[in-house]
């Protein structure tokens, strides 16, 4: 299903029309509040997110980000851990109504689970170096160690990312995934290459077992959509997006 781009009070925001049908479940992925070109200014960037987190009824004290290290530790949240010091994570997963978990992304992969049956949500914060650790993987698999979640009764959604348009790597990068991932069916190329990390994440959920039409790939790039989304890749000093998930 395509996802939407949706305004209000002044914000617009991505959401996934697959999760959107679950009424006790609110997710959106924020776009950028600042031209193309323009330096990212911290207090506008603190107070687009504070105006953000309130469509979804959230308070920046109720939401939970993680200190992101590109790595594969996924957090269980049982209550909120405020301050400054956040905990190094790039996953979250909860089964507490009115916690917002939200991941930051510039180009990354963020991927939103939902098990509607044992009413479990799980952001995911999914770089290069996350995706070839399987952080996606080890959600699912945390997911049903801690709640008993099934994967073919889950959903995901996959938001805005960069795409293999304007991801080239070198072919070194390509190779590792193809070793480790053989499954994957990498081609590695001795000249310029890419990598649709969106698609390998979504080929991670499949093979842990979620169906592929309870899987809503975006399939917008961010370096693409300059005036839609913030780039790392494209523009190196630039602002951050939210990724958010919360149950009512």
């Amino acid at each position: 299903m395509a996802w939407q781009l949706v305004g209000s009070n002044g914000i617009r925001y991505c959401r996934s029309q697959l999760l959107a049908a679950f009424p006790w479940l609110k997710q959106g992925f924020s776009t950028r509040n600042q031209a193309p070109g323009v330096p990212a200014d911290a207090e506008a960037e603190a107070e687009y997110r504070r105006r953000f987190l309130g469509l979804f009824g959230l308070s920046p004290a109720q939401t939970q980000l993680v200190k992101q290290v590109h790595g594969d530790t996924v957090l269980k949240v049982e209550q909120l851990r405020p301050g400054k010091e956040l905990p190094e994570a790039d996953a979250m997963i909860t089964d507490r109504p009115g916690i917002g978990l939200a991941t930051i992304h510039a180009d990354c992969v963020p991927v939103i689970l939902v098990d509607p049956v044992h009413r479990v949500i799980a952001a995911v914060h999914a770089g290069w170096k996350g995706t070839l650790a399987g952080i996606v993987r080890k959600t699912v698999a945390r997911m049903e160690a801690e709640y008993g979640s099934v994967p073919a009764e889950c959903y995901a959604a996959i938001g805005p990312a960069i795409g293999s348009c304007c991801y080239r790597v070198p072919p070194e990068r390509v190779a590792l995934f193809a070793e480790k991932w053989p499954e994957l069916d990498l081609t590695v190329s001795r000249q310029e290459s890419t990598l649709d990390l969106a698609l390998i994440n979504q080929k991670f959920l499949e093979n842990c077992g979620l169906l592929p039409a309870k899987i809503d790939n975006a399939r917008l790039c961010t370096a693409c959509h300059h005036t839609a989304f913030y780039s790392f890749r494209r523009e190196q000093a630039t602002g951050r997006m939210l990724s958010l998930v919360v149950m009512k």
